[in-house]
């Protein structure tokens, strides 16, 4: 009777390390990211990837937008499941006069895989990165990038326009860009413009 009992907790215990090494991969290949469901009652989006970051600050941004995901009510599903929206994110840290920059863009595809929205934008970080920039992307900075993103990603499946800000622009670093997409409006890669 003991040996049985030792034997079933044994496989509970390998069914459930399988299962979590599973949720452990962050930072590997594919970079996915995948959450449970939240209590939302809007749209179900999926995050097909986060490109760009170093495994340890991709684990720190799949957390943040946890987070973000439950302040904000926004149901977040598996990349595997079905989803409303599914969005593909991309990060870059860069050295711009001497100050550390993470540069993002978020593409959000709709359920025909159009893409519907791109918001973008570029956070700057208070310290330096040195030979690393990637150590400057510190919580705060992550949390303002998932912030920006879900803001718009929120305003288009609400249909809330944009509110125009109440300090000027010409005070600060844009913190962020939506651009929705449409027949005919081009796509841009993060880091090249057209001159």
């Amino acid at each position: 009777m003991r040996r049985a009992g030792s034997r079933v907790l044994a496989v509970m215990l390998l069914a459930a390390a399988t299962a979590l090494a599973g949720c452990a991969g962050g930072g590997g290949a594919a970079n996915s990211y995948a959450m449970a469901p939240s209590a939302g009652s809007g749209a179900t989006v999926a995050f097909e990837s986060i490109d760009g970051p170093p495994p340890q600050v991709f684990d720190r941004m799949v957390g943040v937008l946890d987070s973000e995901s439950k302040l904000r009510s926004l149901s977040v599903v598996s990349r595997e499941g079905t989803a409303a929206y599914r969005v593909r994110s991309y990060l870059s840290a860069q050295v711009v006069r001497g100050k550390t920059v993470i540069a993002w863009v978020w593409d959000v595809y709709d359920a025909n895989q159009q893409r519907a929205l791109r918001v973008s934008g570029e956070e700057p970080t208070s310290a330096k990165g040195g030979r690393d920039p990637w150590s400057a992307a510190d919580d705060l900075v992550l949390r303002k990038i998932a912030q920006a993103g879900f803001s718009g990603l929120s305003n288009m499946i609400t249909g809330t326009p944009d509110t125009p800000s109440a300090v000027p622009g010409l005070r600060g670093p844009a913190v962020a860009s939506v651009t929705p997409d449409g027949p005919g409006l081009p796509a841009s890669a993060l880091g090249y413009a057209e001159r």
